[in-house]
């Protein structure tokens, strides 16, 4: 008899008999989603925009959503609030009322809004106040510059925030319908395209000069698409009086006001005939918002 095989026989048997016994698992697995409970602002976004609307707000920040060419910092939570709360009385509000139902923002309005505490600069030193992405994302930038004061201030929502909600917004709405092609006729071989900023710096000549070219401001000499939307977020957000003050700029001429009126005609013509939205009373609904605002509750999440 082989003695040798003995041990190799008995280690083989206890190993087969360890391998037999049923190990007991935890059924519970240790790769589990954690959720992040839900904060006040959470719920506040969920029921005011994402329920009627469809729409997202990312107050967070969310690296894969974020343009990471630029050093930015995410937007404080009180601003988050303020600009939330703004926006749904100054955008949502208006939008809903003139177009008499929920129905036009959920169809067409962006699906996700980020907000970013500071500003990205390119550059040239050009500071970009918002983006839009494929019809279906705005990025909205200088949430620190929002506070008790700021938020009161119109001048300063209108141009940080609202214009350029306003502005994305209808970039989005020319790419569900296009507008018509005499627009860009009107003013087509004057279009800069990048060197707008060089072109039209923004100095009272620069601004002036923009003007007498047609253009209602120097970004809008970039190209069609920037100028129908200048055209239609300038006028929406100002009154008469505010908006007859900038074609009338020193330096503007007679011609280059006959342009943009003639351009304007057709923005308002589309967002009627297209979108059946009158900008007038879309204008007329906002400007009566504006004397609210000093006495607005925007910190308070119902």
């Amino acid at each position: 008899m082989n003695y040798k095989l003995i041990p190799i026989l008995i280690s083989c048997g206890l190993l087969f008999s360890a391998c037999s016994k049923e190990d007991k698992l935890d059924s519970k697995s240790v790769f589990v989603d954690s959720e992040i409970p839900k904060n006040a602002l959470d719920t506040y976004l969920y029921n005011t925009y994402t329920k009627p609307y469809n729409v997202e707000i990312l107050y967070k920040y969310v690296d894969r959503e974020s343009d990471m060419t630029y050093r930015l910092v995410p937007a404080p939570y009180e601003s988050s609030i303020r600009l939330s709360k703004l926006m749904n009385f100054l955008i949502m509000e208006p939008y809903t009322e003139v177009a008499g139902s929920k129905q036009f923002l959920k169809n067409n309005f962006p699906k996700i809004i980020t907000y970013t505490g500071s500003v990205p600069v390119q550059t040239n030193g050009v500071i970009i106040l918002g983006t839009a992405e494929s019809g279906t994302k705005v990025s909205l930038y200088n949430l620190l510059g929002l506070n008790e004061t700021s938020g009161k201030d119109v001048a300063f929502l209108t141009g940080q925030f609202f214009k350029t909600i306003h502005h994305e917004f209808q970039h989005i709405l020319n790419q569900n319908k296009a507008y018509p092609s005499n627009f860009k006729e009107i003013t087509g071989t004057s279009y800069v395209d990048d060197d707008w900023n060089s072109t039209y710096p923004a100095t009272a000549v620069g601004i002036g000069n923009a003007i007498a070219a047609g253009f209602i401001s120097p970004y809008a000499s970039k190209a069609d698409t920037e100028d129908f939307a200048e055209l239609y977020s300038y006028y929406v957000t100002r009154n008469q009086a505010d908006f007859d003050a900038m074609i009338n700029v020193t330096g503007s001429t007679t011609a280059g006001r006959a342009l943009i009126l003639s351009k304007l005609a057709i923005v308002k013509s589309y967002m009627k005939s297209e979108w059946e939205i009158d900008m007038d009373v879309l204008r007329a609904n906002i400007l009566a918002r504006y004397p609210q605002l000093s006495t607005f509750d925007q910190t308070t999440l119902n």
